[in-house]
């Protein structure tokens, strides 16, 4: 029988480092190695001091209010109906702390552009150096470079926002800057946040106010009765009956809450609902204003004394309704309010600890990169030279 052959694989013996001939190696190219490491850590040194220093200060706030669970449900908790947040959804005080507006706001209240663009600004003539057809920076610029100084982080577990500003040679402005950021964010919150349950706190209040000047031509009216300066009261709203002033009361409220109603976009049911009560409430005030006076025959005095003691029940009723439902608009509104506390205040920063450059830290990173270039430019010549050798050797056997 022949023998089968079996193919044995070939055996190779590991490749082994020699640590000892790459030691020869950096040895032998030591020059090398310690001249790039020398040139990296110098330039890491000379950047260090010529770069300019950058100062950062912080502030941390809280966010305030801005509930999007009630809306005008709670401003109309009085009724049987529920209505989708309207008015200031969506607005928020990060939104607001990263905003075009508030930069811009910023850049003006500090007179920034020249700081901005300290490259383009004559100091000694208080004047931008422009030639030509060029222009001066213009408060978007402004704002396209504050971008990158202003930054706004949140913690999504706290949710505590964190207002960090960066600026070069100035620690003072730094500081400033995030200053003004909060004070100006503030005042945009107010002018923006004009939700419904604010525009029917204004209304009921202007009412208000009307009710109580009415309350006060009827306590005229009585003083000048009892000085016996008129001897006919006359009726200033037109009944006598104090159920009038508690539904006339309700009447301004709900007109008003119907036309948010309308305004939010609920469903046609629901406005129809409060249309109808708002109908009978009108009917009723109708009745009463139509219907004869309930005085019995009465000598003039007490007739007259009745009839103005009829009056100021229902200015009385009227301005009580208003105030009720003042306070209640009031205390929605104040639930519906964005604002934010500051936690931590911006500080200004040390002038002899910029930020950046990290020096130390540079300086590191150079030392370590020039040492890890000049080593593998050492094995790189120890290579190419070893290259040449061979292809002379080859060239002068053949």
């Amino acid at each position: 029988m022949e023998e089968r052959q079996f193919n044995q694989p070939p055996c190779y013996e590991d490749d082994e480092i020699d640590l000892y001939e790459l030691w020869l190696v950096l040895k032998k190219r030591k020059k090398i190695v310690l001249s790039i490491t020398f040139i990296f850590t110098l330039l890491a040194v000379l950047y260090c001091f010529l770069a300019s220093p950058v100062y950062r200060t912080e502030a941390s706030v809280y966010p305030l209010g801005g509930s999007k669970t009630g809306g005008l449900s709670s401003l109309l908790s009085a009724l049987p109906i529920s209505l989708p947040v309207g008015g200031q959804s969506g607005l928020t005080v990060e939104a607001v702390l990263e905003s075009r507006t508030l930069k811009e706001r910023v850049i003006k209240d500090l007179n920034l552009l020249p700081k901005l663009f300290p490259d383009k600004w004559d100091s000694k003539n208080h004047r931008w150096k422009v030639e030509g057809d060029e222009k001066p920076p213009t408060i978007l610029d402004g704002v396209k470079k504050l971008d990158k100084l202003i930054s706004v982080s949140t913690d999504k577990k706290t949710g505590i926002l964190t207002l960090t500003v960066d600026f070069k040679n100035d620690p003072e402005m730094a500081y400033k800057i995030a200053e003004t950021s909060l004070i100006e964010a503030r005042k945009i919150l107010n002018e923006k946040s004009f939700s419904l349950a604010k525009r029917y706190r204004i209304y009921i209040g202007k009412q208000l106010a009307l009710a109580e000047e009415k309350l006060r031509q009827v306590e005229e009216i009585y003083r000048d009765f009892i000085s016996g300066k008129i001897k006919k009261v006359p009726l200033v709203f037109g009944s006598d009956s104090k159920e009038y002033g508690e539904l006339y009361g309700k009447l301004i409220a709900k007109r008003k809450k119907l036309e948010l109603l309308k305004e939010s976009k609920a469903s046609p049911e629901e406005v129809a609902k409060l249309e109808s009560e708002v109908k009978k409430i009108k009917q009723r005030l109708n009745t009463l204003r139509s219907s004869k006076s309930n005085f019995v025959s009465l000598p003039d005095y007490q007739l007259n004394l009745q009839k103005l003691q009829a009056q100021m029940d229902i200015a009385e009723a009227l301005f009580e309704t208003l105030v009720k439902e003042y306070e209640m608009a009031k205390a929605q509104e104040m639930k519906e309010q964005i604002s934010f506390q500051v936690i931590d205040p911006p500080y200004v920063p040390d002038k002899d600890k910029p930020y950046k450059p990290k020096k130390v830290l540079i300086v590191a990173v150079g030392l370590i990169s020039g040492l890890f270039l000049g080593i593998f430019a050492a094995f790189f010549k120890e290579w190419l030279d070893n290259v040449r050798k061979r292809h002379k050797g080859e060239m002068g056997n053949a």
